[in-house]
């Protein structure tokens, strides 16, 4: 079989893949995207439950995340608000408690500026896209969440509520992330609940962002080979020769791999790459919880409820209605705690959390024991923000990486996705420029 030859090889279809292949083909250079599953999209995949789109992955999107939001604009696609949290139980050593929506915002608003070290003369971290200039970023990044929250001194119902809040966006026990991880959250929300609860859980495309990112590779015209999971990646010192796992060969230039970082070490790459990479790959960032989806049929009110560490969910909140029904999202942060998929296994959680809430319908993937993506979104633990930062600060030879890991602004993020993938171009397209 002859090597197919190319500018660019694109290891994944997901934002950072899709962008970058977009952004190197507008320069003129020939590019193929080969891509593992038998979708573009990577972990953003919309589904659907009795009828109602549903994002299965990452859903969230936001005018202060300048990269999704701009391809959002561009697509035509329409924009869904997900409603208020209705009156939220939460669970407080045990036992539930009522709590107003606006009571809780307060909450976390004065706990999030005491975790963060807020105070009238500004923040640890001012300028979220400039990381590297953190000069306590090292010492920062070795802190867990959970020492940071064990340094407040809060009150039992403070910590239910922090604890639980720090738990779904982390989506992995608060032990094993590190503290610089939300600190740039934080951030890049501006340092204000209101705007961290709009930017990461209040709108997001009515179409789905599959729909989202399929538009980006049409409007390319991009050449993507699905079902095409590579196996090595062998470089020689004039080009780059990538092996699928079915035996096709593709030759390059140059090679992005999109992958996200859990996943690098699936692929065999020759010469080796550096050890730093490497290890990064193998321990894995921490993110590695549940996501479920539910409908549930002709409630009088919706129900949100509120479950620090140790729950199987710390989070219910209802995110769609239509008619009498209501479309639930649930997070928590152990991956194998149950089946999503299975409606008997979901009823059996919820009765613990709320006695009125019985699920109708259910739905969820397992990220983290899918061989390509091995977790959810990008959650560094304790020293991987600065380990990133330098294991992955050059190219390995013609390989270079891009994802929601390499952020400089949301790391995790759509959006981060993007941005890396834009920037891997660049850095691509100035060396051919150079090699000229």
């Amino acid at each position: 079989m002859k090597d197919e030859i190319f500018d660019v090889v694109v290891i994944g279809a997901g934002f950072a893949g899709i962008t970058a292949a977009r952004e190197l083909k507008n320069h003129g250079y020939k590019v193929v995207v080969l891509e593992a599953r038998d979708r573009i999209g990577g972990r953003v995949w919309t589904s659907e439950l009795e009828g109602h789109k549903v994002e299965l992955g990452a859903t969230w999107i936001h005018w202060f995340q300048p990269y999704i939001w701009a391809e959002f604009m561009r697509s035509e696609l329409t924009l869904h608000e997900d409603p208020f949290l209705p009156p939220i139980t939460v669970w407080v050593e045990g036992t539930p408690q009522e709590l107003e929506f606006d009571r809780f915002r307060e909450i976390l608003q004065d706990v999030w500026g005491r975790f963060a070290g807020d105070t009238e003369l500004g923040h640890l971290m001012e300028q979220p896209y400039e990381f590297e200039r953190l000069a306590e970023r090292s010492s920062l990044d070795e802190i867990t969440i959970q020492d940071k929250i064990g340094e407040l001194g809060l009150s039992p119902l403070e910590e239910a509520v922090f604890a639980a809040e720090i738990s779904v966006q982390t989506n992995a026990p608060p032990e094993n992330v590190s503290y610089l991880s939300q600190l740039r959250w934080w951030s890049a929300s501006g340092w204000d609940v209101g705007l961290m609860v709009d930017c990461l859980a209040r709108y997001k495309t009515n179409e789905g962002n599959s729909a989202l990112i399929e538009k980006m590779a049409a409007r390319a015209k991009l050449d993507i080979r699905l079902d095409s999971p590579v196996r090595s990646v062998d470089q020689t010192d004039a080009l780059t020769v990538i092996a699928t796992r079915d035996g096709r060969r593709f030759t390059s230039k140059r090679v992005v791999c999109a992958l996200p970082m859990n996943c690098i070490k699936s692929v065999e790459f020759n010469p080796p790459l550096g050890q730093e990479k490497m290890s990064l790959s193998q321990e894995e960032h921490a993110a590695k919880g549940m996501k479920v989806l539910f409908t549930t049929e002709g409630e009088p009110e919706g129900h949100a409820i509120v479950a620090p560490p140790g729950a199987t969910l710390n989070l219910l909140n209802p995110i769609r209605e239509e008619g009498s029904t209501r479309i639930y999202v649930g997070f928590g942060t152990d991956g194998t705690a149950f089946d999503p998929k299975n409606l008997d296994e979901v009823n059996h959680v919820l009765a613990d959390l709320h006695p009125e809430l019985k699920a109708t319908a259910s739905t969820g993937h397992d990220w983290s024991n899918d061989e390509f993506s091995l977790g959810t979104w990008h959650m560094p633990r304790p020293g991987q923000n600065v380990g990133v930062e330098q294991a992955f600060a050059e190219a390995e030879g013609k390989v270079h990486f891009a994802g929601d890991y390499l952020a400089k602004g949301w790391v995790g993020f759509m959006d981060g996705a993007i941005e890396s993938g834009f920037l891997v171009a660049d850095e691509i397209h100035k060396a051919f420029e150079d090699k000229s």
